[in-house]
Parts: structure tokens; sequence; C-alpha cells
């Protein structure tokens, strides 16, 4: 598998890292996006914030996964526009994805088929 991303899969993973950097005060740090079909997929890797980090260690991964939840869904906006220019397509749905015992984020989008801006 190539190291390199291509151009769309690079942007979108370059513009989700600046969203979560400028949104949560950090950037993840590893990011890879797959682009297949319709389905983009970005994951996120070392997202936690401090106080992300010392709420897990004081046992409220719930309260954590929600203040996440509620982040992405407030992002899905720019999220969306984020992947929309990156592929000249339009996003038919966002899914996005945490998981707290893993410092790991998703980002799905469903693209609508054969669909291109412009």
């Amino acid at each position: 598998m190539p190291d390199r991303q291509s151009v769309p899969q690079q942007e979108i993973s370059n513009g989700i890292a600046q969203l979560y950097k400028t949104r949560l005060g950090r950037g993840p740090t590893k990011v890879s996006t797959t682009i297949a079909g319709d389905l983009v997929v970005c994951v996120l890797e070392d997202t936690d914030t401090p106080m992300e980090q010392t709420l897990l260690s004081m046992g409220s991964r719930d309260l954590v996964r929600e203040a996440r939840s509620r982040f992405q869904q407030h992002c899905t906006p720019h999220l969306v526009e984020i992947v929309e220019q990156a592929t000249g397509r339009k996003v038919r749905t966002h899914v996005p994805g945490y998981r707290p015992s893993h410092d790991a984020a998703t980002e799905v989008f469903l693209l609508e088929t054969g669909a291109t801006e412009g």
C-alpha cells in the first residue's frame, strides 16, 4: 500500500485535522482518509484533549463520549464542506464515530452516487 495519499484524500485528511485542531485546541497525530466509490472514511488517532484524558482517567468515559459526539455533530456542516470541496461531490450523510478506549475517531461520509458539483 502506498504511503502517500491521493490529492482528494490528503485534502480531506488535512482539512479535518485542521478543524479538530481549531475546535479542540489540538489535532490528531495520525490521520488517514480512504475513498472507495461513494464512501469516504477518515480515521483520526491520538485526538483526546488533556481534559478528555483527565476525565477518562477518572472513569468518566460516558461523559467524554457524549461530549465528543456533540462536537462531531456540531462540526458536521464544516466536515461535509471539506469533503465536498475535495471530492467535487455532494455528501449524502455523515456518520461520525469515537472510541475513547482507543483514542480514535472516525468521520465517515456517504456520497451521492455520480453527483458532482458545478
